[in-house]
């Protein structure tokens, strides 16, 4: 009768650990799914266009390529123009995807459609024109070098974790902001590019190899909380997104 207890209770013993394993890979597994499908891209990639010509900067020549963008005050007016995202929320922002993809050691112009009031930047160093070729961003036809801290919609800004295993990357544009009136309703504006409704900017730089960086806006354009660095401002894929260079 000892010996049978023994090798019973040994049995209940291996069949607990067989069961807690089992659970454990469950548990482990379903984590691993939760996020993955929480870092996954919540809009499809967005290639920059490569194009045959190229250009000479510094003595250097580079091939070109385009990419083009949009940045919206909510997804209705994103839908206004054609830029239909995944997103579910009714924030701010980019469009028509917020992971671009861009040719390594390339001349790249990047336009910006820009729809969205403003108000002041928290710091005004974001107002300034940083790492473009020439320094400068080209606004509805004008070359400047910055934007007014309290005339900014919001900013792209790009960079990079500091690496040992890839080039340096960073490049900050402000974008000036559509006026509104004492209804809060939006003034014209003279860019009949955005037929009259926005501000087109453009700017170029170049990119060096292969990496990934991250973007993000530098106007505080979330809700209430943190600053008003919440809602649209932490949460991926509307006015924050990654830059992958190959």
């Amino acid at each position: 009768m000892e010996t049978t207890t023994v090798e019973t209770s040994s049995s209940k013993r291996l069949i607990s650990a067989l069961v807690f394993v089992v659970l454990g890979v469950a548990v482990v597994g379903t984590v691993g799914f939760t996020l993955h499908s929480l870092s996954a891209d919540p809009q499809k990639a967005l290639y920059a266009t490569k194009s045959s010509e190229t250009i000479v900067v510094d003595g250097k020549t580079y091939p070109k390529a385009s990419i083009a963008l949009g940045v919206y005050a909510d997804s209705g007016q994103a839908a206004d123009y054609g830029h239909y995202t995944t997103n579910k929320k009714d924030y701010v922002q980019y469009g028509p995807s917020t992971h671009l993809v861009l040719p390594a050691h390339t001349f790249v112009t990047v336009t910006i459609s820009a729809y969205d009031g403003g108000e002041h930047l928290n710091n005004p160093y974001f107002g300034k024109v940083v790492g473009t070729v020439g320094g400068t961003i080209n606004i509805d036809g004008v070359d400047v070098s910055n934007v007014p801290s309290d005339n900014v919609q919001h900013t792209f800004t790009l960079h990079g974790i500091p690496s040992s295993s890839q080039d340096p990357l960073f490049v900050n544009v402000p974008l000036p902001q559509v006026k509104a009136d004492d209804q809060d309703n939006f003034i014209a504006t003279q860019d009949p590019k955005t037929n009259f409704k926005g501000h087109t900017v453009t700017f170029s730089f170049i990119t060096g190899g292969a990496g990934d960086y991250v973007w993000n806006c530098e106007y505080p354009c979330g809700d209430g909380s943190y600053a008003k660095f919440g809602a649209a401002m932490s949460t991926y894929g509307y006015m924050s997104g990654k830059v992958t260079v190959k």
